[in-house]
């Protein structure tokens, strides 16, 4: 009886945030956005990339030449953007470049011939798909079996929340970086260690997303090189024919990529969520001192085989880590918290009663502040920024997380409940 409720509060939270998107967000965001003036369109982040691998593939000009770039911009601005940077007074636009490696287009190779129109409108069900089938492998991954109703209402909630929806409403590829995060680690779990290092790989093509957990994964190959040299030579041998195929279609191509990882933190500053709560002094150190932690766990249980709960804890500690200490504040960076998140609910009841009540608060407000303003109606033709009441809580969640895996894994040996025992 409990997993047909939570499935029918699964299917209500669904409900109220796509109508919150369609009805509130989007048309506030549009009056934000065009009707002030500040975006000819809203084209979201695919375009970039998307116009980058059509000028690259089909008339052979450098995706990342300031000619490319100005061609994305008309599309966003109407003009073309010429700006310095650090002057006083003067605000800093987003020059919306091709700023991925440019391998990426190997990937969207298929996509350059759609009318971007119809990709706009397909790409959020693809990256929707992506993000659902991960859930079941990441239960896979954990030998989480919960009833098949339970296991759909965990997708739901995980599809309907606001990060995701973030991410689908600006048809971002880190959810398919996740997606790829969460094949590879499930291919490891089931010792398909080849095709894992071809996942991994594949990953990067957002490397400030992935490279901490692919530390992780490295440190875990390199331990035990006899047994895992499959994972190894498949990530590294599709490194280099990825970077490689990039050299030859477009010669130097790292220099280009380095140049504008550099610009990018000059029009678009963004920090860590460490940074962000305590400062760029405090944080920086702090953020160190994670960093070596996780160096330092991964080398305790670098030993450990994938079907070991040292292993998940440590593929776990690595997600969380990247959301803390990587300038990954936009929320939908917070994919990478699924696998955290499916170790919570499964091991639901061995967490302590306080941490359980404020994480159930945490999840439950975007739900309930969606219903709140799809009742009230907001004005959405104003500047105030109620319509973003919902994402108020969403950078809490990376610190409610470690709170709640380190006090359960303090408190007993990191062992799961026994399958649909913790919500039924």
């Amino acid at each position: 009886m409990r997993i047909r409720l939570w499935l029918g509060l699964s299917l209500l939270a669904g409900v109220i945030s796509w109508l919150y998107m369609s009805r509130v967000l989007l048309p506030w965001e549009h009056y934000i956005d065009v009707e002030h003036g500040r975006l000819k369109a809203e084209m979201g982040d695919l375009y970039p990339r998307w116009v980058g691998t059509r000028e690259l593939l089909l008339h052979g000009r450098n995706p990342y030449s300031p000619e490319v770039s100005h061609e994305i911009q008309m599309a966003f601005y109407g003009h073309a953007i010429e700006q310095k940077y650090g002057q006083p007074g003067v605000d800093v636009i987003d020059e919306q470049r091709f700023v991925y490696p440019v391998y990426v287009v190997f990937l969207l190779a298929p996509t350059m011939d759609a009318d971007f129109s119809r990709l706009q409108l397909w790409t959020p069900v693809i990256l929707a798909l992506m993000t659902a089938i991960s859930v079941p492998l990441w239960l896979d991954f954990l030998r989480w079996r919960p009833p098949a109703a339970l296991m759909g209402a965990i997708v739901l909630f995980i599809v309907s929340s606001p990060q995701i929806m973030q991410g689908l409403r600006l048809r971002q590829l880190g959810l398919a970086v996740a997606f790829l995060l969460a094949l590879g680690a499930w291919c490891i779990a089931r010792n398909h260690l080849g095709l894992a290092g071809i996942f991994l790989a594949l990953s990067t093509i957002k490397p400030q997303m992935v490279v901490l957990p692919l530390a992780w994964f490295l440190v875990w190959g390199l331990s035990a090189w006899p047994r895992r040299w499959r994972f190894l030579v498949g990530f590294a041998g599709t490194l280099t024919i990825l970077a490689g195929a990039g050299e030859l279609i477009l010669p130097g191509w790292p220099r280009y990529f380095i140049d504008g990882l550099i610009a990018y933190r000059k029009y678009f500053p963004t920090t860590s969520l460490l940074c962000l709560a305590l400062g760029n002094w405090m944080g920086g150190a702090l953020t160190g001192i994670v960093i070596v932690a996780l160096l330092a766990l991964a080398w305790r249980n670098r030993q450990a085989e994938a079907t070991t709960p040292e292993f998940v804890q440590s593929v776990a500690a690595f997600f969380i880590g990247a959301t803390l200490v990587l300038p990954l504040l936009t929320p939908f960076n917070q994919v990478l918290l699924i696998l955290p998140a499916l170790m919570i609910v499964r091991d639901w009841k061995a967490l302590p009663r306080y941490g359980r009540r404020t994480l159930a608060i945490v999840l439950a407000w975007p739900w309930f502040a969606e219903a709140i303003l799809l009742l009230v109606h907001p004005r959405l033709d104003s500047p105030k920024r109620v319509p973003l009441l919902p994402s108020v809580l969403v950078l809490f969640l990376p610190f409610l997380f470690l709170l709640l895996l380190a006090t359960r894994l303090s408190s007993t040996d990191g062992e799961a409940l026994p399958a649909g025992e913790n919500l039924s």
